[in-house]
């Protein structure tokens, strides 16, 4: 029987949602409802692994850590924040500004421990503006 994409999702998202009954644990949302979309949280994972990845490159790559940063995660960290400006102003602001402090960096190149220290930052902020979704990312790796 072939089913429809949305009837499938829906499916897929209740057999994930399924795997974590009886655990006594909360499972995590598969979907956070965001800026006025459905986001999956894999995608915002996958942005805020972006950043963990150019603060890695950054030490001995600033053009990969750029690269990296603007191809991953750059306009996430955008979409992130217009979900948190329905939720905490504030939060969003700090999550821009710390973001711009990494794009002013990719502009003038400092050294990259610099560059590397200030993606490092923008994770730790990434991260806690996720958590505000109840998306629960990892902490960068020491270098």
């Amino acid at each position: 029987m072939r089913l429809s994409v949305p009837l499938a999702r829906v499916l897929a998202l209740v057999a994930v949602l399924g795997a974590g009954c009886g655990s006594g644990e909360k499972p995590a949302p598969v979907v956070v409802a965001m800026a006025g979309q459905t986001v999956a949280t894999t995608k915002l994972l996958y942005i805020a692994a972006g950043v963990c990845n150019a603060a890695r490159q950054a030490g001995t790559n600033v053009e990969a850590a750029r690269s990296t940063f603007f191809g991953q995660s750059h306009d996430g960290i955008h979409l992130i924040a217009r979900g948190l400006q329905d939720i905490d102003r504030d939060a969003s602001a700090k999550l821009l500004e710390t973001k711009q402090k990494v794009e002013a960096d990719f502009l003038a190149p400092p050294p990259g421990p610099q560059v590397a220290a200030d993606l490092r930052a923008l994770a730790a902020v990434t991260r806690s503006s996720l958590a505000r979704f109840k998306v629960s990312a990892e902490a960068c790796p020491p270098t």
